[in-house]
């Protein structure tokens, strides 16, 4: 009989050689790969882990990958330590990865093939938009897409903006807010937000124009990522957009307040932890009256911030620390 030769599995960057090894670096993302190429089971068999192979063998590759993670979570006694939001997200992107994967196997000829090729890239993109606006109250769904755009679809995002934002306003608000706090989306919506009145609102403003008063470090990711098809809008359209990203959660508050929190009242003077450092926070809104501050590390104290700093800033803090000594005092601000 041959000998079953031991190899480790490749998980998470590690190389791991027993069950400890694996729970110890688990990725779903990497597990699924594994199980569906087979070499998960090759890796249990020769390991002489029979009662997990066993489990594992009765998954059916048919299934989902939602059903299929929570079959392996359970298999790996896993099921307890991943946060079922971020679960949520990770498994879109599997999705959305193996999306890519069967277009690129359906369009090995590009050339031959580049207008359905275009035509699908296009479609897909509008699907997402669209997908934002159906579940506009769906927090990971929406982080999700945004994440999809920033990754493959930012062009397309660049040439539809004045649209996309003028959309999102009315039926997806959410997208704006979580925008905010991505990457490429926050800057795009932040140099528009910051840039300063030029004079009379019926010219155009003209992106890395010396005479706009935009930062250095925003100029110069806006000529790295090439902003040609919309160097001309008028100022006056952004203005509004500041407005609408600030002033529209007045409109929508109720709707949203699961995801828009505001804290109100008194301290005593004191720091309240509102947010564990381990989540970044947006703040959106604070009193006259109030301080914030991002959660300190071991040994350092709160570096407190107000009004001027923060209302139409859209910082982003690693924890929120709050402290007022007025009753009426409050902030407002989203977990992302």
């Amino acid at each position: 009989m041959a000998k079953k030769i031991k190899f480790n599995l490749q998980v998470n960057g590690a190389s791991v050689s027993s069950l400890e090894s694996l729970q110890n670096n688990f990725n779903i993302e990497d597990i699924l790969e594994h199980f569906k190429s087979g070499l998960l089971m090759r890796w249990l068999e020769v390991q002489g882990l029979e009662t997990e192979l066993k489990e594992i063998s009765k998954l059916s590759e048919k299934s989902d990958n939602f059903a299929l993670a929570q079959g392996i979570l359970e298999i790996f006694d896993m099921d307890k330590e991943l946060d079922k939001n971020a679960l949520k997200i990770t498994l879109a992107d599997i999705n959305y990865k193996e999306y890519k994967e069967n277009l690129l196997k359906t369009n090995e000829d590009l050339e031959k093939n580049a207008k359905s090729f275009l035509r699908e890239y296009h479609d897909k993109f509008r699907d997402i938009i669209w997908d934002i606006i159906k579940n506009s109250e769906n927090v990971e769904k929406i982080k999700s897409n945004l994440k999809i755009i920033e990754n493959d679809y930012f062009d397309l995002f660049l040439l539809h903006f004045q649209t996309l934002v003028s959309v999102f306003k009315t039926n997806a608000p959410l997208a704006l807010i979580f925008g905010l706090g991505t990457e490429k989306i926050r800057k795009m919506l932040l140099a528009y937000i910051n840039i300063e009145e030029a004079g009379d609102h019926n010219k155009y403003c003209y992106i890395g124009d010396e005479k706009i008063d935009v930062d250095d470090e925003t100029k110069e990711y806006l000529k790295s990522i090439n902003l040609k098809p919309i160097d001309y809008l008028s100022y006056g359209y952004f203005e509004a957009i500041s407005k609408v990203v600030y002033n529209s959660l007045t409109f929508d508050y109720r709707k949203l307040r699961d995801v828009i929190k505001k804290f109100e009242g008194s301290t005593d003077g004191l720091w309240r932890d509102l947010v564990a450092r381990n989540k970044r926070v947006l703040v959106l809104e604070i009193s006259n009256s109030a301080k914030a501050s991002q959660i300190p590390k071991d040994g350092e104290t709160n570096k407190p911030i107000g009004i001027d700093e923060i209302n139409g800033s859209f910082i982003i803090l690693n924890g929120l620390n709050f402290q007022s000594s007025n009753n009426n005092a409050y902030i407002v601000y989203v977990e992302l």
